[in-house]
C-alpha cells in the first residue's frame, strides 16, 4: 500500500525552497533599485550629485550583492541548495506537491498522476509548446480579439508536468547562469590572476547583461514561488513594498533646490 507524504521529507523541502526564494527575492529587490538609480541617474543628475559618493557605493554594493545572489541560486555544484537541486527534489517528491484536502491514502498515487490546473504560459513558455499556442492564438484572432497575438496561452498541467517545464526552462538558461557563475568566480569572489592580466577579457568572454540578469531572477522567484504554493497553499510576494520610491526622495531634493535658490 502507497503511503502518505513523509511530513519531514515535506518540511525539509519547505525550507530549502524558503531559503532559495528569500534570496532571489532579495536579488530582485537588489536590482529593482539599481535599475531605479540607472533611471534616476538621468531624470535627476542634479539632486544625485549632491551625494555622488553615497550613490556610487550603494549602486556598486548593489550590483555585486545581486550578482552574488544569483551565482548562489544558480550554482552548479550537488552539495549545495539551488535551483536545479529544487527541481530535482521535487522530480523525486511528486508525492509532496498536490493539494491533501483531495488526497487520501488509498489514492494518493492517481492524484499525484491526475491532478491538474490551470497554467498560464509565459512568453519563454511558449516554445514548448508551439502547436497549442499556434492552435489557441488562431481561436483568439477568430473571435475578433484586439491582442490576439499577445494574451496569454492556457494550458492544463499536473505537477510533474509542470516541474518537467520548469526543468526545461532551467536547461534553457544554463549559458547564461554558466556565465554568471564564472563571473562569480574569477571577479567577484576571487581575485582571479589570469582575469586580472588579461583586463576586460572574462566579460568578452562570458558576458552577462542586465536583462540577462532579470530573466535568471524571475525564473527562480516564479520557481520557488510556485514550489512554496504547491507545498503550503500560500504565494508570496515578488518584491518589496514600494520599492520604487527612490524618486519621492529625489523629487524633494530638488523641491529643496529649488527654494534655496
Amino acid at each position: 500500500m502507497c503511503k502518505m507524504p513523509n511530513e519531514g521529507a515535506k518540511d525539509e523541502l519547505l525550507k530549502i525552497a524558503t531559503e532559495l526564494y528569500e534570496d532571489a527575492f532579495n536579488a530582485n529587490a537588489y536590482y529593482s533599485v539599481m535599475m531605479q538609480c540607472r533611471e534616476m541617474c538621468e531624470k535627476y543628475q542634479e539632486e544625485m550629485n549632491l551625494s555622488p559618493g553615497f550613490y556610487s557605493v550603494t549602486y556598486s554594493s548593489l550590483e555585486y550583492s545581486c550578482f552574488m545572489k544569483l551565482a548562489t541560486l544558480y550554482e552548479s555544484s550537488g552539495n549545495v541548495a539551488s535551483i536545479k537541486t529544487l527541481l530535482n527534489d521535487c522530480q523525486k517528491h511528486l508525492d509532496l506537491l498536490f493539494k491533501e484536502d483531495v488526497v487520501s491514502e488509498a489514492n494518493v498515487d492517481n492524484v499525484i498522476n491526475k491532478q491538474i490546473f490551470k497554467h498560464y504560459l509565459k512568453h519563454a513558455e511558449e516554445c514548448f509548446y508551439k502547436d497549442e499556442v499556434a492552435k489557441q492564438r488562431e481561436q483568439l484572432k477568430n473571435f475578433g480579439f484586439t491582442n490576439w497575438e499577445t494574451t496569454p496561452v492556457t494550458i492544463f498541467l499536473t505537477r510533474s508536468e509542470l516541474i518537467g517545464l520548469y526543468t526545461k526552462r532551467y536547461h534553457s538558461l544554463s549559458k547564461k547562469a554558466k556565465n554568471v557563475r564564472i563571473q562569480r568566480n574569477k571577479v567577484y569572489a576571487h581575485n582571479d590572476k589570469e582575469c586580472i592580466l588579461s583586463g576586460n577579457q572574462v566579460w568578452e568572454d562570458y558576458p552577462v547583461n542586465y536583462l540577462d540578469m532579470k530573466e535568471l531572477i524571475d525564473f527562480a522567484l516564479e520557481t520557488t514561488i510556485s514550489v512554496i504554493d504547491m507545498l503550503t497553499g500560500t504565494l508570496r510576494a515578488e518584491n518589496c513594498v514600494n520599492i520604487d520610491d527612490l524618486e519621492i526622495t529625489l523629487m524633494r531634493a530638488r523641491l529643496g533646490l529649488k527654494y534655496n535658490e
